[in-house]
């Protein structure tokens, strides 16, 4: 989308025309921005309106919901004509800055997260469909990057941090936003020691060489009561959804997938597809 009011555009599928547009100065213009009510943003026309984090559909209170974490902050759309039901000022002081995880929707509530010093934030819609309430926002407890998080019975589970060397994976209590436990993917697992020869990195269990002992902004989907993690530096490791703490069951590489891998991975019909900048494998996982 651009200015001045194209955040949004919705397109006939059949025909390509073009059905609405919305999330620009419409939106935002106006906003709050802050605490104080009296805080508001003031639209200039030379602003980004486009968005990294790609926009969802949910259902709550029986309304269908056209939710888009925009540059500025999450909107709610009506999708059949691009009604706004509501805003949310949800973007950093930083302005080399983006919004790219998806919103989380559990039930009538939504989880937003963002790296650049702005953390996440817990949000309930009201019954009427055109307002929400803060339940919680802390600036601390989940910086999600791009990675969207994963919410499994009343916890979340997402990467958290701007860059790599401080980035981990946590589990939060969602009714919270209380941190439950946190790893770098190597921290609180005693697996691992480095070669005396040329200083790369063991796996003491199966003794190969791993690329790089942490997970770092790494990715993940959910099969059941596991979750594939994927490092951006190549690491694929199996872990289990456990709230009470870290449970890395075991991990390999592949020579292919190098960093940036920074696409989640993909499962389907049994099969495993991974991919970073240059390379995509695919993993028959239907073999013992």
């Amino acid at each position: 989308g651009g200015q001045p009011d194209a955040g949004v555009v919705a397109f006939d599928r059949h025909t390509g025309k073009v059905v609405w547009k919305a999330g620009g100065r419409d939106t935002w213009d106006g906003a709050p921005v802050g605490e104080s009510a009296a805080a508001t943003y003031t639209w200039t026309g030379n602003e980004k309106v486009v968005s990294y984090s790609s926009p969802i559909v949910a259902t709550i209170h029986g309304q269908r919901h056209l939710l888009c974490l925009m540059r500025q902050g999450l909107v709610s759309f009506d999708p059949q004509n691009g009604r706004q039901r509501f805003r949310y000022w949800f973007r950093s002081r930083i302005h080399d800055s983006v919004n790219a995880a998806r919103p989380v929707v559990v039930d009538d509530m939504i989880l937003l997260s963002a790296a650049y010093r702005v953390g996440a934030a817990l949000l309930q819609v009201d019954s009427d469909g055109h307002s929400v309430r803060e339940v919680w926002r802390d600036a601390d407890n989940l910086r999600t990057h791009w990675s969207t998080p994963i919410h499994v019975d009343g916890y979340v589970y997402g990467f958290n941090g701007r860059h790599e060397q401080d980035s981990d994976l946590r589990c939060l209590e969602l009714a919270t936003g209380k941190v439950v436990w946190k790893t770098s993917g190597s921290d609180d697992v005693n697996h691992f020691r480095q070669d005396p020869r040329d200083g790369s990195i063991i796996d003491s269990r199966t003794g190969d060489h791993v690329p790089w002992p942490y997970y770092g902004r790494g990715s993940k989907i959910q099969t059941g009561d596991r979750f594939i993690v994927l490092g951006e530096r190549g690491t694929l490791a199996l872990v289990r959804v456990d709230s009470t703490k870290f449970d890395e069951i075991c991990r390999t590489s592949f020579d292919q997938i190098h960093y940036p891998a920074w696409t989640a991975p993909v499962l389907s019909r049994r099969r495993l597809y991974l991919r970073c900048e240059d390379a995509l494998i695919c993993l028959d996982l239907a073999k013992k």
